[in-house]
C-alpha cells in the first residue's frame, strides 16, 4: 500500500472519531466530525462517509449502507492506490499488512463494515433448515436491531436531534426505537433485497407467525447464541480488529441465555 510522502498532522479529534466508529458509536463520530475537530481533511471525509453508512445500517437501510461503504472504499483506493481490493459489485477493500496509525485503522474499519454486510447478505440468501426463509430474514433483521440499536447505548440513549444523521435516518430509527412492526418489516425487506434486489416485501403475516416483537426477540437471541464472537465478518478478522460494543453486548446476552 503506497503511503503519502507528506505525513498529515494527527489530532486528538482524528483518533477520537476513529475510536468511536471502531466501537460502533457513529453518532459520537458525527459530533466530532461536525465540530471540525478532525485535522486531516481526507481522513475526515472518509470517516464521515463510514459514519453515515453505519447510520444507515442501524436504521435498517442495508442497501444504502452497502453502497455508502463502497464510496468510502473508493475514496481510500483513490488516495492509496496500492491498497488491496476484493472483487465485488462495489469498491471493496481487503486488509493490507497490519501497521500502526490512523490510515490502517480506517482501512480496517471499512473492511470490517463491508465484510459484515457481505456476510449478512450471504445469510439472507441462504435457505435455512427448520425455518421459512422469510422468517429467518426477519430474525436476521431483528439481530441487527438488537446489536445496532436496543443494546447499543451510544444509539439507544442519544436524542435524535443532536447529530447530523437525523435527516438521513431519523424516521427509520424512530420506528425501530418505538418497536413498530412497520420498521422491522421495512428493515427485513431491505435485507431481503440486499442479495436479491427484485425480491418482494415482507408482510405482517410473517411478523405474526414469528410471534411478533417478543417472539422475534427470542429467535434473534437463539440465532446469536449460535454465532461466533463478533465481529461477524465473511473472512477471519485479525485479533486486532475491534467489535462494535452493541454487537458484543448482544452476543454476550445470547451466550448467557
Amino acid at each position: 500500500m503506497r503511503r503519502s510522502s507528506a505525513t498529515p498532522t494527527i489530532a486528538a479529534g482524528d483518533l477520537e472519531a476513529i475510536g468511536a466508529l471502531e466501537s460502533g458509536n457513529w453518532r459520537a463520530a458525527l459530533r466530532v466530525l461536525g465540530a471540525g475537530r478532525v485535522v486531516d481533511a481526507y481522513l475526515g471525509t472518509n470517516l464521515r462517509t463510514v459514519a453515515r453508512a453505519m447510520a444507515f445500517r442501524a436504521a435498517g437501510e442495508h442497501g444504502r449502507a452497502w453502497e455508502t461503504l463502497g464510496v468510502a472504499a473508493a475514496g481510500i483506493a483513490r488516495h492509496q492506490p496500492g491498497v488491496p481490493m476484493v472483487k465485488s459489485d462495489v469498491v471493496r477493500l481487503a486488509l493490507p499488512p497490519e501497521h500502526a496509525g490512523p490510515a490502517f485503522r480506517t482501512i480496517r474499519l471499512i473492511w470490517r463494515e463491508q465484510s459484515e454486510l457481505s456476510n449478512l447478505r450471504t445469510l439472507a440468501a441462504d435457505r435455512p433448515s427448520g425455518m421459512p426463509q422469510d422468517r429467518h430474514i426477519l430474525v436476521l433483521a431483528f439481530v441487527e436491531y438488537l446489536s445496532w440499536l436496543e443494546l447499543d447505548l451510544g444509539t439507544s440513549l442519544t436524542e435524535l436531534a443532536t447529530d447530523e444523521a437525523r435527516p438521513l435516518v431519523g424516521q427509520q430509527l424512530s420506528e425501530l426505537r418505538d418497536r413498530r412492526r412497520e420498521g422491522f418489516l421495512r428493515s427485513a425487506t431491505d435485507l431481503r433485497q440486499l442479495p436479491l434486489p427484485r425480491a418482494g416485501t415482507m408482510t405482517k403475516t410473517v411478523w405474526g407467525r414469528a410471534g411478533g416483537y417478543h417472539g422475534l426477540r427470542r429467535l434473534a437471541l437463539l440465532e446469536l447464541a449460535e454465532r461466533p464472537e463478533p465481529p461477524w465478518t465473511d473472512s477471519p478478522a485479525p485479533a486486532s480488529c475491534p467489535a462494535r460494543a452493541g454487537a458484543r453486548m448482544a452476543w454476550t446476552l445470547a451466550q448467557a441465555g
